[in-house]
């Protein structure tokens, strides 16, 4: 090897070294370095831990189509396999300090729930399934008022709203994937009538004349209807945990002693995150817990929607376990439990209480 070769090797060790030592000089000590390493490995794992995601998925149905017949005869409701997805929102490593919203239960639990739900759904005659689907879409809203109201509709019933009203009582068709319209309450306005007329031009004349119906008496004849569905709704066989979300705490303020009893049907679901869209930022949140022998329907199956709703009944009893607590709420890429960087949810638990008592809308006067 010649002399300037060699002379240009060693003026760029000599410079490579010297970019060690600069490279090097970048960390205050030893600890700063370790930190600094740490840290970065962190990043790594946000980024890794960004993209994946523990879910639960659970097997159940949903209406395909709903063929209305053209006389009274049973209509066609066509079922299809339907897949229900609860994102947990946790990993490996923040599983235990991540997502203190979602009350880990025995799976098998719920498997066994909505594998009896879905035989109860199928079993039930087309006109108790066009009954529960009424409250999916503003049948709820309708019914909730008259019973708010003193069991009493004193305006048009198109007009009575709480702000999430979709529609008149005649439905589009594409809503519920039937033939023609469907129209809320059908079968207890054909009771109320009490008419003779064939399918078709019964809904005719309902479509024009509603407005003028007795309202008080259909709904009462529908809160019938519902009860005696739910009296044929096969208990839970073990404890699971349902969730709620709630834009006040109206639940704490008309409770005594601890209990609150919700006089109207009270929509749920099996899906935290779901809940967590219906919530305000202040109240946020009711998690229920539903003992063995509770009565519950997955009315999701036969809702428009895809929200996991589970449907508690009329006069449902709830025990306050533990009101208004703080929970922090992390994004799932989080590692660390940072409570800088969390949100604070207030959550209320209660318990379903289970009486043996029938309730007061069974019958009608």
């Amino acid at each position: 090897m010649n002399s300037n070769i060699k002379k240009s090797l060693k003026q760029k060790l000599y410079i490579a070294r010297k970019n060690i030592e600069i490279n090097n000089d970048i960390y205050v000590d030893d600890e700063h370095k370790k930190m600094c390493l740490y840290y970065k490995k962190y990043q790594e794992l946000v980024k890794q831990f960004s993209t994946k995601t523990t879910k639960i998925t659970y097997h159940t149905l949903k209406i395909d189509k709903h063929i209305l017949s053209e006389n009274h005869e049973d209509d066609i409701i066509i079922f299809k396999e339907n897949i229900l997805i609860s994102d947990l929102l946790y990993n490996e490593y923040n599983n235990k300090f991540i997502n203190k919203l979602y009350v880990i239960c025995d799976i098998s639990y719920y498997e066994m729930w909505i594998y009896e739900q879905n035989d109860f759904i199928k079993s039930l005659t087309p006109s108790e399934i066009y009954t529960l689907r009424c409250h999916t879409h503003d049948g709820d809203i309708i019914v909730n008022y008259f019973i708010n109201n003193n069991f009493k509709i004193d305006i048009d019933i198109d007009n009575i709203d709480n702000g999430n009203r979709k529609s008149t009582i005649i439905i589009n068709k594409k809503i519920f994937k039937t033939n023609r319209v469907f129209i809320l309450f059908y079968y207890q306005i054909k009771e109320f009538l009490d008419s003779n007329l064939p399918r078709l031009e019964l809904e005719q004349y309902i479509i024009d004349n509603y407005n003028t119906f007795d309202w008080n008496k259909i709904l009462l004849l529908y809160i019938r209807d519902i009860n005696l569905i739910f009296s044929k709704t096969p208990k839970v066989k073990n404890t699971i945990v349902i969730y709620r979300g709630v834009s006040s705490d109206y639940y704490l303020k008309d409770s005594s002693k601890g209990f609150h009893i919700s006089k109207t049907l009270c929509s749920h679901t099996l899906d935290h995150k779901t809940a967590f869209v219906y919530s305000s930022p202040e109240y946020n949140l009711m998690r229920v817990k539903l003992p063995k022998g509770s009565t519950a329907i997955l009315i999701d199956n036969i809702s428009p929607y895809t929200e996991s709703e589970v449907l508690m009944p009329f006069d449902t009893k709830y025990y306050i376990d533990y009101p208004r607590h703080l929970i922090n709420y992390y994004k799932k890429s989080d590692i660390c439990p940072d409570d800088t960087k969390s949100k604070k949810i207030n959550v209320t638990d209660l318990s379903v209480v289970i009486e043996k008592s029938e309730s007061q809308f069974t019958s009608v006067s």
